[in-house]
This record gives C-alpha cells, sequence and structure tokens, in this order.
C-alpha cells in the first residue's frame, strides 16, 4: 500500500510519447515506439500518500518495406517488471537500475505536495541536484515531476 490509507483520494496519470520513434532506411530497420510513463498516487490534504511509477516503451520494428520485422507474439513488460534486465546498471554504469530509482523517488515526494515536488531542483537536463535525492536518483526526473502535476489536478 505504500502509505496510502482509507480516506485518501487516489490520482492516476498516463503521459504517452511517440518521440522515440524512427524511420526505415534502405539499410536499417525503422521503429515505432510508444513510450508510456504513469502513476498512481494517493493523496490527502493536499499531501502526497503513496507513490508509483513506471513506464513502458513498446517497439516495433519494420524495414522499408514497411514490413513489420518484430516477433509482435513477445510480451511488453514495463520497466518496474524489467528490473535488472533493463540493463542501466550493466550497460551503462547506472548506480541503481531504473526500477529501483523510480521507487526511490517516488518515496522521496511521499509526504510533499504536488507543489513541492515541482520545486525540486534539477540542472539543465532535468536530473535532480540536491544531495538527498541525487544519492539514489540520477536519471532525469522532469517526467516523473510532470506526471505528479499531472496526477494531482
Amino acid at each position: 500500500h505504500l502509505g496510502a490509507q482509507s480516506g485518501d483520494t487516489l490520482k492516476l496519470a498516463a503521459m504517452p510519447s511517440i518521440g522515440s520513434s524512427k524511420n526505415a532506411e534502405a539499410d536499417k530497420d525503422g521503429t515505432a515506439q510508444l513510450d508510456v510513463d504513469v502513476t498512481a498516487l494517493t493523496m490527502k490534504d493536499g499531501v502526497i500518500t503513496s507513490c508509483v511509477i513506471d513506464s513502458v516503451q513498446a517497439k516495433v520494428s519494420f524495414n522499408a518495406a514497411g514490413e513489420v520485422t518484430t516477433d509482435l507474439s513477445a510480451p511488453v513488460q514495463t520497466k518496474n517488471q524489467l528490473g535488472k534486465n533493463y540493463g542501466m546498471v550493466a550497460w551503462g554504469g547506472a548506480i541503481a537500475e531504473w526500477n529501483e530509482q523510480a521507487a526511490a523517488f517516488a518515496a522521496y515526494v511521499t509526504g510533499k505536495t504536488p507543489a513541492d515536488v515541482a520545486g525540486i531542483a534539477v540542472n539543465e537536463g532535468t536530473k535532480p541536484t540536491g544531495a538527498d535525492l541525487s544519492a539514489s536518483v540520477t536519471i532525469a526526473i522532469g517526467g516523473f515531476q510532470a506526471l505528479i502535476a499531472k496526477a494531482a489536478q
């Protein structure tokens, strides 16, 4: 329940994007990609009482002739479901996997107001600059902040 209690108000938000899609070229497949970031949070008296964040990157590859080259029967997992298999630590040298960093951010904003979350200091890449949060979250959080703002409306 992550801190949610009877009487809290459940808030949900999703933010989709197709910005990572790429056209096919003669020698390289294209990708139709839908990225969706989601949050479920609870609030009481304007304060976040629980929060969970997840994301999915649904990708379908296709060649220059427009033929799908992806196995459409393969399951699409969220970043939380992928866990260590997302590969941020193994392939990117991150301090923690995406799901761990998202959970750390969610725990950090619990007990704060949406205005507090919007006011979290970030750099130009929207990565947190405060020592307390950046100790556990090194990924960009601008999308997380936008999700919280959208859910709180």
